[in-house]
């Protein structure tokens, strides 16, 4: 399926911060003082399955990285238990 991007013109209002309050078809329905804009709208291409796999990846490695660490306390605790014992 092919995306393309889309124009738009809009009448923009806009809040005391400077950001935007509403988008008007026309400027009879603004509400205080408005500017006429163009607005294009593109379309985000993502790949869900390598959004998945970048997943998977981030997963994967969190994973190794605590088992790094249990192994790790595992062997500590293991070696402090054996010292009692003898």
């Amino acid at each position: 399926m092919e995306h393309r991007s889309l124009s738009f013109k809009y009448w923009i209002e806009f809040d005391e911060d400077g950001e935007i309050k509403a988008f008007h078809k026309n400027k009879y329905s603004c509400e205080s003082e408005c500017n006429e804009y163009v607005v294009k709208l593109i379309p985000i291409q993502r790949s869900a399955d390598k959004e998945i796999a970048e997943g998977i990846d981030k997963f994967s490695k969190e994973i190794t990285h605590q088992y790094k660490l249990l192994d790790s306390e595992l062997k500590k605790s293991i070696k402090i238990i054996k010292g009692v014992l003898k």
